[in-house]
């Protein structure tokens, strides 16, 4: 098991420098351009600019140590999720098809759900007083999202006997519909979107293009070093 978990983290370190690089080149437009128009809504409500303790350069080199270091713990757990999963997915044929649909469920679960109900907001929207709930709801939502996988997957492993066209689309209705009952039951967003719709739509293009280069690659390298260095996956009890 430790050496799968090397494996996953030099995953996760790869896809944390694709993500920090996609970050870099793509999203620190409208990272920039929303820091300007906070600095200026800032200036003109107080009638000088907020100093920041760190400058923009420092923030960014900073951003990027951050994404390498994310892609490290979120790699090694991938691959325990890979381990435990692995014996339960017959139909793919190799660790690199296997490594790669664990990650694009992880997307899904943990990235894109989440987004859809709670997308991201540039630093020029949101009140400062309300981080904690917006925090805790996008926590919960992502907690459900979880469970709305676990719920699909159970469905699938119980009904594996049936045939495919039944199975599969079973497992797909229940997490979605699972999903859907998190919309609706958790609140909106507490804040208002008070910025340019244009950087908007640019940050939250940014930042979910950045978990979804970030789970592309880790999960196409951690397949390619399970394929290049067999290692023997343990089989968890069932």
């Amino acid at each position: 098991m430790t050496r799968l978990l090397k494996l996953g983290a030099l995953a996760g370190l790869v896809g944390g420098i694709a993500l920090a690089l996609f970050l870099r080149f793509v999203g620190e437009g409208p990272i920039g351009d929303a820091v300007a128009l906070e600095e200026a809504r800032s200036a003109g409500s107080h009638g000088t600019a907020h100093e920041e303790l760190f400058s923009r350069a420092a923030q960014q080199v900073g951003g990027m140590i951050g994404a390498a270091v994310y892609g490290v713990a979120v790699g090694a757990v991938l691959v325990v999720v890979f381990a435990l999963l692995r014996h339960r997915l017959p139909g793919l044929r190799d660790d690199w098809r296997r490594a790669v649909f664990v990650a694009g469920v992880a997307f899904v679960t943990v990235s894109l759900v989440p987004f859809l109900k709670y997308p991201a907001n540039p630093p020029a929207v949101g009140d400062p007083d309300t981080i904690g709930r917006r925090t805790a709801l996008y926590v919960l939502m992502v907690l459900w999202s979880c469970v709305a996988t676990w719920a699909a997957f159970r469905v699938a492993s119980w009904w594996r006997d049936r045939p495919d066209h039944v199975r599969l689309p079973a497992a797909v209705a229940t997490g979605a519909v699972l999903v859907a009952l998190g919309y609706v039951l958790l609140p909106g967003t507490p804040d208002a979107v008070e910025a340019p719709a244009t950087l908007v739509w640019r940050f939250r293009v940014a930042a979910i293009g950045g978990q979804a280069a970030f789970f592309a690659v880790t999960g196409t390298v951690l397949g390619w070093l399970l394929i290049r260095t067999p290692t023997r996956v343990p089989t968890p009890v069932a």
